[in-house]
């Protein structure tokens, strides 16, 4: 049953966003926190999983369209890493390392 504040939307004039508020004005008031959290959950992932998809595309570029010196500089790089890892004695030490490592952002190497 429709009050007079709302209006029937022709099919013509219907987007997903005029949609989504029409379900959720049909939804009762008492479900409206749950309806609100999966909204934002949903909202989160899709915004993670873009940023993830961005940066991986922009690691491929960096590492595709570098120039010569900076391929050698990341292969330097690398080796030192690796070389550092032999060092360490400790296979604890590595997994603290490789979670330092994974812990940084904006690490390019």
């Amino acid at each position: 049953m429709m009050n007079n504040n709302q209006s029937i939307t022709p099919k013509s004039l219907s987007t997903p966003r005029t949609d989504l508020l029409l379900e959720i004005e049909q939804t009762p008031e008492e479900y409206l926190p749950e309806l609100l959290q999966i909204v934002r959950l949903f909202r989160q992932s899709v915004t993670m999983k873009q940023t993830s998809l961005n940066n991986w595309e922009n690691a491929m570029n960096e590492i595709n369209h570098s120039d010569v010196l900076k391929k050698k500089e990341r292969k330097k790089s690398i080796k030192k890493l690796f070389d550092s890892w032999n060092e360490l004695e400790e296979q604890q030490e590595q997994q603290q390392s490789l979670e330092i490592i994974e812990s940084m952002k904006g690490i390019s190497i």
